[in-house]
C-alpha cells in the first residue's frame, strides 16, 4: 500500500512552524501572493502512557512481538505530534496542510522511542472551493475528512474512512476462528483516503457526494480500495435544535479477500444502504438516536474450488445501533444506554455468502474491545448492550472542568467463534472509567482504566496460540495529556 509519507523530514520544518505560531504578529506569505486573506498555524500534541496486561499484548502490537505464547505486560508511550496550516486564499478558496507523526501506521502501534514513531508524514492535505458552480455548493479535493456520523461526536458507527482500517479486512466467507482476535487486533491502520467530494447545503437540507478512488492505493484498479457515497441530511430543528435525519448509499470497491488470501485479479463491489436519526428534545437534555445498515453486492472470487463453489460470493451483512442519553437540567450529570449489533458469519467452511458486516466504523466506546488505538478493535460479528453515565465538577478556579465518565457493557459475538474443541459467543463484559481535567481551553490531562472479564473468546484464543497462563480477563490503563496551540 502506498502512503503519503515524507520520511525523515528535517525537524526544523516543525520548529519553523511552531515558531511562527508563537509570534504575536500574523503569519505572512510571499509578497507576490497578495490575494491571500489569512494564514494561520496551529498544532496538536497527544502523549499517553499506556499499560496493557499480557492478555492484551499477546494480540495487539507488542513491543516484544512474542505473541500469546510469550506475552507479558507492557508499558509504552504513545501519541502523535501535528502541525497544521489553514490558509484562506480568498473568500472562496481555502486549504489545509498538516504534517506530523502518526499514532498507528502500517499495521503497527508507533510507540514513542522507536524509529517509526519519529517519522514526519503528510497527515492532511486538501483544498476546498466555496460556491462552486452555484451558491451553497462546496468542492473538496485531497485527503478527505468526510464521515457519516449520526450523533456528530466523532464516533461514527459505519463510515469514517479517515479514522478506520481497510473496508475489506473483515471480508471472509467463513466464521470467526482461533486466529480472528490476532487478525483484528494486530494490524491497526489509519487510512488517508484521497479523492474529491461535493457538499451542498440549502436551508435544512445537506447533500454529500463523495468519490475516494484512492482510499487504499494497490496498483491495478482491481487491487485498489475505493469508496463512492451519496448521503443526505435533513435538519429537524423544529423538533429540537441539532436534531437531524439522514440516509446514505455507498459503494465499496475492494480486493476480494475470501478465507485467508486475496484472489488474484478479483475484486468486490459491495453496496451499503443505511439511514439514521438523532433527535434532541426537552431543550436538548434528552437525545434519542438510531441507525441501521444493510449490505448487498458481490465479490468475484473462488471461495473453495475443491468444493465446487467457484463464482460469486454475495454480501449479506447488516448492522444497527440505537440508544438514548439524558442530562439532568441545570446539573452536569448525564446517563444513557445503547445497543449495537453487527452481523457475523456462522458457516465453518467457505460458502457463497459474506455475512459479516463490513465498514469503516470508528466506534471507540470501549477501550479494550473497540478502540483501534488502544485495544482489540473487534468491529464485526458483535453485539453490545452498554450503560454509561458521568458527571462534571469544578476544580480550582475552573467551572465544571473535571469530567468523569463510566461505561459498562455486556458483549457477545453474533455468531459463535470456532475453536478446536469448543465454540463460544462469550466475548466478555467490560467496565471502563475515564476522567478528563481541563486545565485551559487548550490543555487537558486524562486518565482511563478498562477491565474486560468473562471473555471465553480471549481465553480460548490464548490457549489456541499456545499461550501460557491463559486468562479470560484483561486490564489496561492510560494516563496522558492533550495540548493544542
Amino acid at each position: 500500500m502506498r502512503k503519503s509519507t515524507i520520511a525523515l523530514v528535517p525537524g526544523f520544518v516543525l520548529a519553523i512552524a511552531l515558531g511562527a505560531a508563537a509570534q504575536d504578529r500574523p503569519v505572512t506569505t510571499n509578497k507576490d501572493n497578495k490575494d491571500t486573506l489569512r494564514a494561520s498555524v496551529s498544532g496538536t500534541v497527544n502523549l499517553d502512557y499506556v499499560w496493557r496486561s499480557q492478555e492484551m499484548t499477546g494480540f495487539t502490537d507488542s513491543v516484544a512481538g512474542a505473541g500469546p505464547g510469550g506475552s507479558h505486560a507492557e508499558n509504552t508511550f504513545e501519541g502523535y505530534l501535528a502541525v497544521r496550516m489553514d490558509v484562506d486564499l480568498n473568500d472562496k478558496v481555502s486549504a489545509v496542510v498538516e504534517f506530523g507523526t502518526k499514532r498507528v501506521d502500517g499495521g503497527e502501534i508507533n510507540n514513542w522511542g522507536n524509529n517509526f514513531a519519529n517519522l514526519i508524514q503528510l497527515r492532511e492535505a486538501r483544498v476546498t472551493v466555496g460556491d462552486f458552480l452555484t451558491q451553497g455548493l462546496k468542492l473538496g479535493v485531497g485527503i478527505a475528512d468526510w464521515s457519516f456520523d449520526v450523533r456528530g461526536k466523532g464516533n461514527s458507527f459505519a463510515f469514517d474512512p479517515r479514522h478506520s482500517r481497510s473496508f475489506g479486512h473483515n471480508m471472509t466467507t467463513t466464521q470467526d476462528t482461533a486466529a480472528t482476535l490476532a487478525a483484528r487486533a494486530g494490524f491497526p491502520e489509519e487510512l488517508e483516503p484521497v479523492g474529491f467530494w461535493l457538499n451542498w447545503t440549502n436551508n435544512q437540507i445537506t447533500l454529500d457526494l463523495v468519490a475516494l478512488p484512492a482510499t487504499v492505493e494497490g496498483g491495478p484498479l482491481s487491487a485498489d480500495e475505493a469508496i463512492y457515497a451519496l448521503d443526505f441530511w435533513y435538519a429537524l430543528d423544529a423538533v429540537g435544535k441539532g436534531s437531524k435525519v439522514g440516509a446514505i448509499f455507498a459503494i465499496d470497491h475492494a480486493p476480494a479477500v475470501v478465507g485467508v488470501a486475496p484472489v488474484a485479479g478479483s475484486h468486490a463491489d459491495i453496496f451499503t444502504l443505511g439511514a439514521g436519526a438523532d433527535v434532541k428534545m426537552m431543550d436538548g437534555n434528552l437525545e434519542l438516536f438510531g441507525e441501521a445498515y444493510f449490505q448487498f453486492g458481490s465479490a468475484t472470487n473462488v471461495p473453495d474450488a475443491a468444493a465446487g463453489l467457484q463464482g460469486t460470493a454475495h454480501a449479506k451483512g447488516y448492522a444497527f445501533n440505537f440508544g438514548a442519553e439524558y442530562t439532568i437540567p441545570n446539573n452536569p450529570i448525564w446517563f444513557g444506554a445503547s445497543f449495537n449489533y453487527l452481523s457475523g458469519d456462522k458457516d465453518l467452511g467457505p460458502n457463497k455468502n459474506i455475512n459479516s458486516f463490513l465498514s469503516y466504523g470508528a466506534t471507540n466506546d470501549l477501550m479494550i474491545l473497540e478502540d483501534m488505538y488502544l485495544g482489540f478493535d473487534w468491529d464485526t460479528n458483535y453485539w453490545a448492550f452498554k450503560l454509561n453515565g458521568g458527571f462534571a465538577m469544578s476544580v480550582g478556579s475552573g467551572k465544571e472542568n473535571l469530567r468523569i465518565d463510566g461505561i459498562i457493557a455486556i458483549t457477545k459475538t453474533a455468531q459463535s467463534v470456532a475453536f478446536a474443541t469448543t465454540n463460544t459467543k462469550n466475548l466478555g463484559d467490560e467496565f471502563d472509567i475515564h476522567a478528563r481535567w481541563i486545565l485551559t481551553k487548550q490543555a487537558s490531562l486524562h486518565f482511563g482504566l478498562g477491565f474486560l472479564f468473562s471473555s471465553d473468546v480471549l481465553k480460548d484464543s490464548m490457549q489456541a496460540a499456545a499461550g501460557s497462563d491463559a486468562k479470560n480477563h484483561a486490564i489496561e490503563y492510560v494516563l496522558g495529556a492533550d495540548l493544542k496551540f
